[in-house]
């Protein structure tokens, strides 16, 4: 197991296994959708427009990072539009998931959650790539599978909300740990940190926190730590860069693009 390195100030509470609330599935009918709700300025997500953040770290499997695109598409659901924002996922250099999230901000400045186009990329024990699924996918329809929350626009300690609600898929869910975690990584130290715990009540129906996530004003997620077996965090992946990609046709984004493609390491044939 990987010494975690005392990368923040964790007030006791955060050490909690179990959600200490219910859960609540906000009414999504009962938001107001401006014309720009694919617009995503709640501060505490990160999510401008073209905006890149990538995380690393070390995890059970390995080397994980994760690579976090805002992109200038959007997509309709249930009538309102939607950011696309792109999640790509490898281990020690593989990809192993890319998934297509969907959000949009109501004018109250809450940001939900409408889905997600997954395809996880599968390997034998010898790093040969079998094949795709398409597991963990759903979009809200507005009858089974509904909208949950990403962000709050004004997160108070104690909520506990649903971020995810698909039923034979994901009922993940989220609770406010506390607003004052300091937090110290390369990138530098962020204080009055946001901290949430996660979990999902489909895989965990006694509603056990997995792993907590940290959220800093104006940049987003810095740092997720996973929990082991015994409720203890054992590992931690932090943000190690954000950029502003350039506009498509721009010069500088070709040569950007040109760069990310040679970095890039190819699933195993």
């Amino acid at each position: 197991m990987k010494t975690v390195c005392p990368l923040l100030t964790v007030p006791t509470l955060l050490l909690a296994s179990a959600v200490n609330a219910d859960p609540v599935l906000h009414d999504y009918t009962q938001a107001t959708f401006g014309p720009n709700s694919a617009d995503i300025t709640n501060p505490l997500t990160g999510f401008g427009t073209q905006t890149l953040s990538i995380f690393e770290g070390e995890v059970e499997d390995g080397v994980e990072r994760i690579e976090v695109l805002s992109t200038t598409s959007t997509i309709e659901i249930l009538g309102v539009q939607n950011r696309v924002v792109e999640d790509r996922a490898y281990i020690d250099g593989v990809l192993v998931e890319v998934a297509l999230d969907w959000y949009a901000q109501d004018t109250d400045g809450n940001v939900w959650y409408f889905g997600e186009d997954v395809v996880n990329y599968n390997y034998d024990d010898d790093g040969n790539f079998l094949g795709t699924d398409t597991e963990g996918s759903w979009i809200a329809d507005g009858v089974t599978s509904l909208p949950g929350i990403l962000m709050r626009a004004a997160p108070l300690t104690g909520d506990a909300y649903f971020q995810e609600w698909a039923p034979g898929v994901a009922f993940d869910f989220a609770e406010v740990q506390g607003q004052t975690t300091v937090i110290n990584i390369d990138l530098g130290t962020f204080d009055n940190v946001l901290t949430t715990g996660e979990g999902n009540l489909f895989d965990e129906p006694d509603g056990e926190i997995v792993e907590l996530k940290h959220y800093a004003h104006g940049t987003g997620l810095v740092l997720i730590q996973e929990f082991d077996d015994d409720g203890n965090v054992a590992y931690e992946i932090p943000l190690i860069s954000q950029t502003v990609v350039p506009e498509p046709g721009s010069a500088v984004l070709l040569l950007a693009g040109a760069v990310w493609l040679v970095r890039r390491r190819r699933p195993r044939a």
